[in-house]
């Protein structure tokens, strides 16, 4: 019995002096040695901060520079005749589907049906038909502006304006193909230079999403670039 308590304790001694060694070893590595690479993030806090700092003067030093780099580096474009910047690894969808009486003579789209249940079993007791636009729309949130019309030129410039307060740098704008429109909508594709036109008033890029349609093929994919790039 004493010598089953003498060997355990040579162990937990040994085991000890191990852990002991192992950290010690530890404290010696600097990021030089390729820790960091081993474990991105656990960079020492004054190497974080003096990287910061570096980031934001470069983003500052010229009144149109970009900058792009590793999935931690940000794109900003700082113009001289304001304070924010707008990031260009910030995106966000816009679509141009929207339409009011005032410009439209009908609702577009505000009046989308009403999505069904989910549940098979709940979707015979669950609301059917449209919404009824102005005060029901098909939005979960109500726009500031009202069930607005997208071919409104003071609502587009609204718009812009908001995403460059927002610092957003990249418009993704839905797009179907001259002619086409989704199922609840009409064709947009006539409003584009005028969405564009105001994007770049803010100095904000556009995106293209292709909507899925009907037809949609690896051809008239390649068609739909060529004609966005010509147009």
């Amino acid at each position: 019995m004493p010598r089953m308590r003498r060997k355990a304790f040579v162990a937990l001694f040994l085991f000890t002096l191990f852990i002991f060694g192992t950290m010690m070893g530890l404290r010696t590595l600097k990021p030089s040695d390729g820790f960091s690479d081993l474990a991105p993030g656990m960079d020492f806090i004054g190497e974080r901060t003096e990287r910061k700092r570096l980031d934001e003067k470069d983003a500052l030093a010229s009144p149109a520079q970009f900058r792009s780099g590793g999935s931690d580096t940000k794109v900003v474009f700082t113009k001289s005749d304001r304070d924010s910047s707008i990031f260009y690894d910030v995106h966000i969808f816009y679509y141009l589907w929207y339409g009011s009486p005032s410009m439209d003579n009908k609702y577009i789209h505000w009046d989308h049906p009403l999505v069904p249940h989910w549940d098979p079993k709940n979707a015979a007791s669950h609301a059917q038909g449209r919404h009824t636009p102005p005060e029901d729309i098909a939005s979960s949130f109500y726009p500031e502006l009202g069930p607005y019309s997208s071919r409104d030129p003071k609502v587009l410039e609204s718009h812009m304006a908001q995403i460059e307060a927002a610092a957003s740098g990249v418009l993704v704008l839905s797009w179907y193909p001259p002619g086409v429109a989704d199922d609840h909508g009409e064709p947009t594709e006539d409003l584009v230079p005028a969405v564009m036109d105001a994007a770049q008033r803010h100095s904000i890029k556009v995106a293209f999403h292709i909507q899925p349609y009907k037809g949609r093929t690896d051809q008239s994919m390649h068609d739909n670039i060529k004609y966005i790039i010509d147009k």
